[in-house]
């Protein structure tokens, strides 16, 4: 499987991987139900009635720039496929 590939499954699926900035480097930050919730904890749909929910899952690994922690996504694309 490719990296486009695990990227896909991961929006398919609703999940929301990205960085969290802190300092001059980053954690890497994951929600389930994160692009149904706009990237929020709480999102009402008022078009359809719906609500949805997801939580911020931040990483424990700090990252001394953005760079290397951009370098891991395509890992925890394939590591959230593969669970």
């Amino acid at each position: 499987m490719s990296t486009v590939d695990n990227f896909r499954w991961c929006i398919e699926n609703d999940w929301q991987v990205y960085l969290k900035p802190y300092g001059s480097g980053a954690y890497i930050a994951i929600r389930k139900g994160g692009i149904s919730a706009c990237g929020k904890e709480y999102h009402y749909d008022r078009v359809t009635g719906l609500e949805y929910y997801s939580k911020e899952n931040v990483g424990t690994v700090y990252y001394k720039n953005i760079q290397k922690a951009m370098d891991m996504l395509p890992k925890v694309y394939k590591y959230l496929k593969d669970k």
